[in-house]
């Protein structure tokens, strides 16, 4: 569920981001990185694998399935 657009209400009527954001349990830090779409570290580093994974596959034809192209890659 994305609760975003309530906190963005809530911001523009004048309430604090920060209560809004502990009482929905939600990160100010990730409510920040998504308004203003920024990757985090982690979908970085998900693009980056996702990268490498395609290459192994067409690099073999994709005859590779998951444990050889992970057998590949920690080497």
């Amino acid at each position: 569920m994305n609760v975003d657009p309530f906190i963005e209400a809530e911001k523009t009527a004048g309430h604090s981001v920060k209560r809004t954001c502990e009482l929905l349990k939600v990160s100010r830090t990730a409510y920040y990185a998504r308004r203003d779409g920024n990757p985090g570290p982690r979908a970085l580093g998900n693009a980056g694998l996702t990268e490498q994974i395609t290459a192994v596959h067409q690099q073999f034809r994709g005859t590779y399935g998951a444990p050889r192209i992970h057998a590949v890659l920690k080497h």
